[in-house]
């Protein structure tokens, strides 16, 4: 409530007669709200005795009435005077004058939104607030979050609010569905239960019905099933009789969820976002109100589904986002009273007061961080997913729980007059404004249609309404305002979760059909508010993510005021600015920035004018578009004219960017010269950007050495538009505000701006030592100082609140700043802000600043005034004087004293003991403090490495710890940075990073290095990580790849405290991709293809680390060991073994076995074979026999083989203990562990060496591209088919590498089980639990089966994938084109099959996001789409060249006619008959979700038919290949086999330790053909000859050997190969043959235990080895 709409403050004139009692708002004592008065400024607090107020009458009511004012005296307080009267000329002019109906009516019944309130607020406690919570005190939220909840206690019903207490403990040991099946029914009628009970029961009811419906989709068998698995469901009545919703949910909830709905308003039973979260909370103390009572430090979440953190912390996040609004509904009220009334001055203050609550609520949304150090505020993404699939809508008809049922969207929508609706989430909001309570829609529906506040801003003319409501319009809907903010956070949750399995928010924003769903969120985002933003900016040209930074934020005109000294130092280098703002709707609150336009020196445009010769067109008018012509339109908008004014020459100097010289600048000026000027041929040969220098030094030197003519042509005079597309607009500059008011409208504003100074280009200078002062601070604090002090200048200015440097929310909590030079800006308004609000009794100040002289010290007088009153401490390190001074905390006051020139970090390590308590948090016993960092980039440097010693000198032991303390601060965001960017050139002349270089730095092993590439540039972000704002997932989920795409949609780029950043972890540059020469089209798509395929095996390696860590554990009873402070115990749930780890652990690997891998193994593998085997085929002509490596028949035998079935049955025996099996559970849970643990290690191992084969496979493109001189090519005059086919050549043996180590994956996973008595507690009773599991299922006897058919092919027990009749596995082109006739037909197939039709009905459309994603990721999915889509165009585009080389038959290759040629050959060649080993298997059940082990699956390619021809591997010499060819595959071949890097320009470390390598490698394992050609052994029978090596002598190459040690040996060639970048450097150094011993865990386990040796390799050492010997479990007691 404002003091205006205060029952007692309205009294007085609209100001408290208590809060503002004295000159200072200090010695006001402020109560709930801000209430200085009720209950509190009093001694007695009677203020009946106050007022005058009879006993026993309400009190607000008694003073509403007193204050009641007659019509006429509200709508005739001004009548026109005599003169006015004169004036009028008609009788309708005469008439318009009296007020007009409607507003009587209005004023006679109250402002329609009032109305609505006070209707509430007198039936809503009556009637348990069936309508909806809504009151002027609370808003939306209820004023009582017990009453409901205690209510339900005292009822029949509190068998549901019991259930629910315990349901995360029923959901933990896998009993939700039979403890909700076991409730007696209860009746939700008004006898049983009472209406004021009904909030509580519907949160209840909703949520057991979802929990239901959960558990019975998400049971065990969305993943990978077997026939054994069997669902069980309570034998118990449902209640299919009582709709849709409630159809197979049992009649004990089913019934009185149906009635209590309906006693509601609901129509259709559903669950809404704010019954879990703003409905289902407790508050911990109801007197703390202070922003608002519901904050996530002061609420608990009531009821939970799965009592995760990611449950708990979201949704207490999305109460708080809620709940932030608590005081907006009556601020809406209270405007709609003024605009009535026509009281401009009323209407300000609470426009005012809107803007401000509008303002904090961006900061709700950072209760919710992915940081795994941020403790209750941390929410892990996968198990988000979780909960985000249990808030499904339980039928198809019900509305989705979305955040647009939140008050703040549809009532700031509606307040703010939003015209459109047509973006998928308008409609959405359209449809749930549908479904929303009464009291809201009547309350939306009063400030929709009536007294409209935006109309009547626009009417007024006042430009500060405007203003205002400009930052209103910004708050909400702005690209750094709420909108803006809730669109990033969604980003990066759902970037990470689309990765894992998750495809879409609630809402289903993100599901359309789009190649990465969290960027159709992104766009589904921006076209809403573009929506939003239409009336009041136009019809938007540009995403909003693309204005941030820009001129675009920069929405009001003002001009500077003075310039005066904030220091001693004569020079001023550091001036104190202050602009005018009077009348422009500005406010400001501490930690602010402003953007502001800097104006181009007259200087700097007088030097383009001579050179141009411009000197008689300066003020005339230049056609624009692009960006000038939205500058234009910005211009007419913030100058609020209704006609445009053109552009001008003087316009477009001054506000272009003239300097420094970008290269983009350099390279317009040397195309308009057509390259004949030298001057501007040496700035493009600068070796750093960019260049220290203007456009005017550029053009003047430029304009002696250009020919004339040319000159004249490229600047002609005659049409200027040139000008606009030469010079760009220049961005805006940001300082931090260093003032504070507490004025209603701020008339000035403060900037501390230091003069920025650098030395010009030595091209421009021509030796002599010139410095200049950078455009925007030379601008604004000019040298020498200018005794002007004043300007008429327009310049254009915006404000900016950064959600991370903003103060606590509590006065009390101590404060530390450490700032360097003018970084002391921002300090002052926060200490200026604390003195006016808490006075000398809030908070401890402490402040520690660098500078360098006593002369630059600002603000001296000032500091020493707050430390002789005791409010501040004062730190001051002057770095090249030694007059310092001291803080005496005796005498308060700063004392001269010598002390020798020193730095920042220094000064922090001499106060170490005060700054150690203020970073421990309050959980460590520290004060918890906030701590600021001001500065450029080298001073936060010294910040950190100050606190990091003080940290480590009076804290902890060990720099870990050190870490941990800091990171965790930061993770609270009780940590915060303003780093400005200092202009610094980047080198252009370092040695590139390749993009393989790049893929392996992820960062997820312990101790690894995490890169990240931006636009060209390579950074290592690894000691960033923990200090992001966003948390360290976002990060995480990006790392080893180019996330340029993401950076921008974040807004990153024109971010300049990003930027400067950067600087700081700058690696180097990304190696370009290859300049093909005209046609090399072929190579050069190839290269895309192939980095899109790294991208993908990087991003999936990166992606699985989100839960591998989880999943592992450092034991089954403690926590991760990768990050202590963060992750906590998955596998235990109060002691007991919980089903929510296996329900993890079944989903991680259903995602990954499922489908066989399909982000790596399906389409986008097989589209690669397709058009690399076209290409060798190609070039050996129509009459070569080539034989290819079988990829896909590889890969195809590898999913279906007896391991791959094993697999699959173990996953599905997973699953089984999800529902039903919590009593095998407890028989086999460290064995389960131990199997996950090992399952993620081998999914992870080979991930790894999948990303080292495939970034070969990248280098050699850069490498084939320098492969040939100019003699080569001289003498090879068909060089470019060459290249082709011997990188084509090349491609596909790393692509048969792949497919094989898919085989040896499945191999050694298929040793694992979960059943493993010797780990367990109570072995026997293990052992009798499995036999009674076969005895229920009826496996006993196939058992039994299996292990006599074992006996009996002892040494055979695993049917490797690689047939032992032919181990080459070599086919030709034509079995190649038959596999991708098949895939095409049975994708398309299946298509028609398993992809529903798109819903009709938005209702419809939500449902979708209940079904299970367990097969692939959407990422996968989409990307295997694009790939057949592509394989398709491929057949059809090459259908003449693909007959020509095949034996195809003569006929057109439509999609169509694929498809149908390819079922009729699955039909006529049967399946792939498996072995009987297999078929045992197949008896046991093995059923895939989705799919009928009946029907045709996609057909095993044959074993090499071909064999009759030669066997040897794409030979060059009878394929009729090249020699230059066969020459230049032989050095791609040689230098894989020496593990030398492909790109040693770069000089890498890891090139010349691999060289090392190969110099120690045994002479007898370096054969020929072993050198260029390294080979892998056949799992389980012959190992597979190198090229050339066939027949007989492939059988004498190597003794046989069993399984196990061929497995061995493969596994040992596998790691023959230049090492990772990731490798510790004593591995690295280790000889071929040492590696080869060490290789990761070897597959010899003699049963199906744990017993595999471990592993030696670093690379390899997993922290989870050796199960059985003791590592992992303590033995039993």
């Amino acid at each position: 409530m404002s003091e205006q709409s205060c029952p007692v403050s309205g009294s007085v004139g609209g100001r408290c007669p208590v809060g503002h009692a004295g000159s200072s708002r200090s010695n006001s004592r402020m109560g709930p709200r801000g209430c200085a008065f009720s209950s509190y400024g009093s001694p007695a607090g009677d203020i009946h005795a106050a007022f005058d107020i009879p006993r026993g009458v309400v009190v607000e009511e008694w003073l509403r009435m007193r204050e009641r004012k007659a019509i006429n005296q509200l709508l005739y307080a001004n009548i026109p005077s005599v003169e006015e009267l004169g004036m009028v000329k008609t009788q309708a002019e005469l008439d318009a004058l009296n007020a007009r109906e409607q507003d009587l009516l209005a004023i006679a019944l109250g402002a329609p939104a009032r109305q609505v309130m006070l209707r509430a607020e007198e039936i809503g406690p009556k009637t348990g607030w069936l309508d909806g919570y809504l009151s002027a005190e609370h808003g939306f939220c209820p004023p009582d979050y017990e009453e409901a909840a205690g209510a339900l206690a005292k009822t029949p019903g509190r068998i549901w609010s019991d259930l629910m207490d315990r349901m995360p403990g029923c959901v933990a040991r896998g009993r939700a569905l039979e403890s909700i099946a076991a409730l007696n029914l209860v009746e939700g009628t008004k006898e049983v239960i009472p209406d004021q009970a009904l909030w509580a029961a519907i949160v209840a009811l909703g949520m057991l019905c979802s929990i239901y419906r959960y558990e019975c989709k998400n049971d065990g068998t969305e993943g990978i099933t077997s026939a054994r698995t069997k669902k069980k469901r309570p034998n118990v009545p449902m209640g299919d009789d009582l709709g849709e919703e409630l159809v197979g949910i049992p009649l004990c909830i089913a019934l009185p969820y149906y009635q209590v709905s309906r006693r509601m308003g609901r129509t259709l039973p559903h669950l809404t976002f704010p019954d879990q979260s703003s409905y289902n909370i407790k508050v911990k103390d109801p007197t703390s109100n202070y922003p608002y009572v519901a904050r996530f430090d002061n609420i608990d979440l009531r009821w939970c589904a799965f009592g995760e953190k990611a449950e708990v912390a979201f949704l207490k996040g999305c109460a708080d986002t809620s709940a932030s609004f608590q005081h907006g509904p009556d601020a809406i009220a209270a405007c709609q009273e003024h605009v009535m009334t026509k009281n401009v001055e009323g209407l300000l203050r609470e426009m005012i007061r809107l803007k401000e609550i509008l303002e904090r609520m961006p900061n709700a949304f950072h209760s919710i961080n992915v940081n795994p150090n941020s403790g209750d505020n941390y929410v892990p993404v996968h198990q988000w997913v979780r909960w985000a699939k249990f808030s499904a809508p339980i039928s198809k008809r019900c509305p989705a729980s979305s955040g647009l049922q939140f008050p703040p969207y549809l009532v700031m929508d509606a307040f703010l007059g939003r015209k459109k609706y047509t973006s998928f989430l308008g409609k959405e909001g359209v449809h749930l404004r549908a479904w929303i309570p009464s009291n809201l829609r009547a309350f939306i529906a009063a400030i929709e249609y009536h007294y409209r506040i935006p109309e009547f801003v626009q009417q007024s003319g006042d430009p500060r309404l405007m203003g205002v409501l400009d930052g209103i319009v910004e708050a909400y809907t702005g690209e750094r305002g709420f909108m803006g903010t809730h669109r990033y956070k969604v980003f990066g949750i759902l970037e990470i979760a689309a990765k894992s399995g998750r495809t879409e928010t609630n809402g289903l924003s993100g599901a359309a059909d789009a190649g990465r769903p969290w960027e159709e969120t992104h766009k589904q985002f921006s076209d809403a508010m573009k929506e939003r933003l239409e009336p009041y900016r136009g019809n938007l040209k540009v995403e909003p993510h693309q204005m941030r930074g820009t001129f675009e934020e920069c929405r009001y005109a003002t001009r500077v005021l003075n310039r005066s000294h904030v220091d001693s130092d004569m020079t001023r280098s550091i001036g104190l600015v202050t602009l005018d703002i009077q009348d422009t709707g500005i406010t400001f609150m501490p930690g602010d920035r402003l953007a502001v336009m800097p104006l181009n020196s007259w200087e700097e445009c007088a030097k383009v004018v001579a050179a141009l010769g411009l000197e008689t067109s300066i003020d005339a008018t230049v056609e624009v578009s692009g960006t000038w012509s939205r500058f234009e339109q910005h211009l007419t908008a913030v100058r609020r004219t209704a006609t445009p004014k053109k552009l001008t020459v003087a316009d477009i100097l001054r506000r272009g960017h003239l300097a420094p010289v970008t290269k983009e600048l350099a390279l317009k000026v040397h195309s308009m010269l057509a390259a004949s000027s030298n001057t501007v041929l040496q700035v493009l040969a600068t070796e750093e950007w960019p260049v220290r220098g203007s456009l005017g030094d550029l053009l003047q030197d430029a304009l002696v050495d250009t020919p004339t003519h040319i000159w004249d042509k490229a600047f002609s005079l005659n049409n200027l538009s040139w000008l606009a597309d030469l010079i760009p607009v220049e961005v805006p500059r940001t300082y931090s505000i260093a003032s504070y008011t507490d004025e209603l409208l701020p008339s000035t504003v403060d900037l501390v701006i230091s003069r920025a100074e650098y030395k010009l280009c030595s091209t421009f200078s021509k030796g002599d030592d010139m410095t200049r002062a950078g455009v925007a601070s030379g601008f604004f604090n000019p040298n020498p100082p200018s005794d002007d002090m004043v300007s008429d200048d327009e310049i254009l200015v915006g404000v900016s609140r950064p959600l991370a440097f903003q103060l606590p929310l509590y006065n009390m909590t101590p404060c530390a700043y450490f700032a360097g030079g003018s970084g002391i800006a921002p300090f002052r308004s926060f200490w200026q802000y604390r003195l006016a609000t808490s006075g000398l009794s809030g908070g401890k100040n402490h402040l520690y600043l660098g500078v360098q002289s006593r002369e630059k010290f600002c603000f001296e007088d000032e500091l020493r005034e707050y430390v002789n009153a005791d409010f501040m401490e004062v730190h001051v390190a002057f770095s090249r004087d030694s007059r310092g001074l001291a803080y005496d905390p005796y005498s308060r006051d700063l004392v001269e004293k010598h002390i020798p020139p020193r730095y920042i970090d220094t000064l922090i390590v001499e106060q170490g003991a005060t700054i150690s308590d203020l970073v421990m948090s309050k959980k460590q016993g520290g004060l918890g403090g906030y701590l600021y960092v001001c500065g450029s980039v080298a001073v936060f440097d010294s910040v950190m490495n100050g606190i990091r010693k003080a940290v480590y000198t009076h804290c902890t032991a060990t720099m870990e710890n050190v870490d941990l303390i800091v990171n965790k601060a930061f993770a609270e965001r009780r940590f915060m940075l303003d780093v400005f960017m200092t202009p610094k050139p980047l080198p252009c002349n370092l040695p590139t990073i390749p993009l393989s270089q790049l893929a392996q730095h992820t960062g997820h092993r312990l101790g690894s290095r995490m890169w990240i590439g931006v636009h060209g540039s390579v950074y290592d972000v690894t000691d960033f990580c923990p200090m992001h704002p966003g948390g360290t997932q976002i990060i995480k989920s990006n790392a080893g790849v180019d996330c340029s795409k993401s950076f921008d949609n974040l807004a990153h780029t024109n971010n300049p405290e990003v930027a400067s950043l950067l600087t700081k972890y700058f690696v180097g540059h990304l190696t370009p991709k290859p300049d093909y020469q005209g046609g090399e089209e072929q190579i050069s798509a190839l290269y895309d293809l192939w980095a899109s395929y790294l991208r993908t095996t990087t991003e999936t390696l990166v992606t699985h680390q989100v839960e591998m860590h989880e999943i592992q554990g450092a034991s089954l009873s403690t926590d991760s060991a990768y990050n202590p402070g963060g992750i906590t115990n998955l596998w235990l749930r109060e002691n007991l073994p919980s089903t929510i780890a296996v329900r993890t652990f079944y989903s991680y690997q259903s995602r990954l076995l499922q489908g066989g891998f399909t982000a790596l193994f399906g389409a986008k593998l097989q589209e690669l074979v397709l058009k690399l085997s076209f290409s060798v085929a190609n070039a050996g002509g129509a009459g070569a026999h080539i034989q290819l490596p079988d990829v896909l028949g590889a890969v195809a035998r590898a999913n279906t083989g007896s391991d791959a079935v094993t697999c699959m049955n173990e996953v599905a025996l997973v699953g089984q203990f999800i529902h039903g099996g919590a009593d095998d559970l407890r028989f086999q849970e460290r064995g389960l562990f131990a199997y996950a643990a090992k399952s993620v290690e081998l999914d992870i191992e080979l991930l790894e060496d999948l990303r080292q084969e495939v970034g070969t496979g990248m280098d050699a493109f850069d490498s084939m591209a320098n492969a040939y001189g100019s003699a080569d090519r001289s003498q090879d005059p068909d060089l470019k088919a060459t290249r082709l086919a011997a990188l084509s050549t090349f491609l596909l043996q790393i692509l048969e590498r792949i497919s094989r180590r898919l085989g040896i994956f499945y191999a050694q996973l298929a040793q694992c089980s979960v059943y493993n008595p010797e780990l367990e507690r109570n072995p026997a009773r293990t052992r009798w639990a499995l036999v009674r599991r076969c005895i229920r299922d009826g496996s006993l006897f196939v058992m039994a089966h299996k292990a006599a058919t074992d006996v009996l092919v002892a040494g055979q027990q695993s049917s490797y994938y690689m047939s032992r009749a032919n181990p080459n596995q070599n086919v030709d082109f034509d079995s190649v084109i038959s596999q991708v006739r098949a895939t095409l037909g049975s994708a398309h197939t299946e298509m028609h099959i398993a992809v529903p039709q798109q819903p009709i009905t938005l209702n419809a459309v939500h449902q979708a996001r209940g079904r299970s994603s367990g097969d692939a990721s959407v990422v996968a999915t989409r990307d295997n789409a694009g790939a057949l889509k592509a394989m398709n165009n491929f057949v059809e585009k090459n259908s003449k060249a693909i007959r020509r080389l095949s034996r195809m038959p003569p006929m057109p290759l439509s999609f169509e006619e694929i498809q149908k040629a390819a079922l009729n050959g699955m039909g006529q060649a049967g399946l792939h008959t498996p072995p009987a080993e297999h078929e045992a298997m197949m008896a046991m059940g093995l059923g895939i979700k989705g799919q009928d082990i009946g029907r045709p699956r996609l057909p095993t390619p044959p074993s090499s038919r071909g064999s009759s021809r030669s066997p040897s591997r794409v030979r060059q010499s009878s394929t009729g290949m090249s020699a230059s060819a066969e020459m230049l595959l032989g050095k791609l071949n040689h230098s894989r086999t020496r593990g030398a890097s492909l790109h040693s320009r770069h000089g890498s470390v890891s090139a010349a330790q691999s060289q090392l390598q190969f110099q120690h490698q045994p002479q007898h394992q370096m054969l020929p053909q072993q050198q260029h050609m390294p080979y892998y052994p056949v799992v389980g029978g012959m190992p597979t000859p190198p090229m050339g090596v066939t027949g007989r002598d492939a059988q004498t190459q190597l003794p046989k050997s069993n399984m196990h040690a061929a497995m061995s040996s493969m596994s040992g060639h596998l790691n023959t190969r230049r090492p990772r970048s990731d490798m510790p450097a004593h591995t690295m150094n280790l000889p071929v043959g040492r590696v080869r011993s060490t290789s990761r865990s070897s597959a010899s386990s003699v049963s199906r235990g744990h017993t595999s040796v471990p592993s030696t390799n670093s690379l390899r050492a997993f922290k989870l080895r050796g199960l059985v010997e003791g590592e992992r479990f303590a033995p039993a007691s």
